[in-house]
């Protein structure tokens, strides 16, 4: 009969080198985890590349729960039971509740509360997937039942959707954007729109024509009711982008004030540096009745002053007024390519 080979569970002082080097592995992920979350920054500064920055806390802290749990196994290799899985969870989370309090004194940052529930999530979720694949000696695994386990799984894929829905709405929003070229704005209340859609000192009503043209004019329009202010208007952030295969913008502003409303529109690409010179400007004279405004895409291409717009990267349009001392009203219809 031979003698039974020792396990490295038999004893804490066998290969000692090993949970050491192990601890290092796992704390040299910690450590460039907890970097790439602190240093890292989304390539553009669209909603798209927002919304996946955020989805993506959920796999990056649940790496860093595996992590986290790794070092406790190799401090405590012999634990049983979901104590260490617990305590894994735990310090996950209160890492993720320090790293956005951190972000309130970090001025390119903002703390969230989503994000944070974005961190618990996906420690809870990396945690409960391992927890049901571990192959622990019998009445050690943290999960022993099948039927745990399949529970397990099934609560873990349940907080990677949850967590993922905002990521999953925006790849929408941008599909319908997508399909609704030319048109860009239709400003008629859609979802999608209102995430794109931000008023500024101003409020802007769907389907709301001024009562004695909406007989005669068959377009919907939308009302534009502008507050006194320095810059009252609406801005219209990533419309389709691709402008290169058009000849011009158009679209119907309708007054029924008395006096003429002088209005201004501003467009800009990715590229745009802030200055007033690289972008397209122009002053909008609104009269009484119909004022058809049509901007040739050739006249927003040579707008900067010291290079051409990149018609396939536009970025923003906005229309506002100047200064205004009373409130005022205009009714805007479809913003579109043609």
């Amino acid at each position: 009969m031979h003698p039974r080979r020792p396990s490295p569970t038999d004893s804490h002082e066998l290969q000692p080198w090993r949970r050491r080097a192990a601890a290092a592995g796992w704390a040299l992920l910690l450590a460039a985890l907890l970097a790439y979350l602190a240093l890292g920054e989304p390539p553009d500064l669209t909603l798209f590349w927002d919304a996946f920055f955020d989805a993506g806390h959920t796999p990056l802290f649940g790496f860093v729960a595996l992590a986290i749990l790794g070092l406790l196994r190799t401090r405590r290799p012999h634990s049983e039971g979901s104590s260490t899985w617990w305590q894994a969870f735990a310090l996950t989370a209160a890492l993720g509740a320090v790293t956005e309090i951190l972000q309130f004194f970090q001025p390119s940052r903002d703390p969230s509360v989503e994000d944070f529930l974005r961190d618990v999530a996906g420690s809870g979720a990396w945690l409960l997937i391992t927890a049901a694949a571990w192959p622990g000696r019998s009445g050690a695994a943290p999960v022993r039942t099948l039927r745990g386990r399949v529970t397990a799984v099934t609560v873990a894929v349940l907080l990677v959707l949850v967590a993922g829905a905002h990521l999953a709405t925006t790849a929408v929003l941008y599909v319908e954007r997508n399909r609704a070229r030319p048109t860009l704005f239709a400003l008629d209340g859609s979802w999608w729109e209102q995430r794109l859609v931000h008023e500024h000192d101003s409020v802007l009503t769907p389907h709301t024509g001024p009562p004695r043209l909406e007989a005669s004019f068959h377009e919907p329009l939308a009302r534009l009711d502008l507050k006194p202010g320095t810059y009252p208007g609406v801005a219209f952030d990533e419309p389709y982008p691709d402008w290169s295969g058009y000849r011009r913008l158009a679209f119907t502003v309708v007054s029924d004030l008395d006096a003429p409303l002088a209005l201004s529109i501003r467009i800009h690409d990715a590229a745009h540096d802030q200055r007033y010179r690289d972008r397209f400007n122009r002053q909008l004279v609104i009269s009484r009745g119909v004022n058809r405004i049509v901007i040739p895409v050739d006249d927003i291409r040579f707008a900067p002053d010291r290079r051409e717009m990149d018609m396939q990267q536009i970025r923003g349009i906005i229309v506002f007024g100047y200064r205004l001392r009373t409130a005022t009203h205009v009714y805007v219809s479809a913003l579109r390519l043609e």
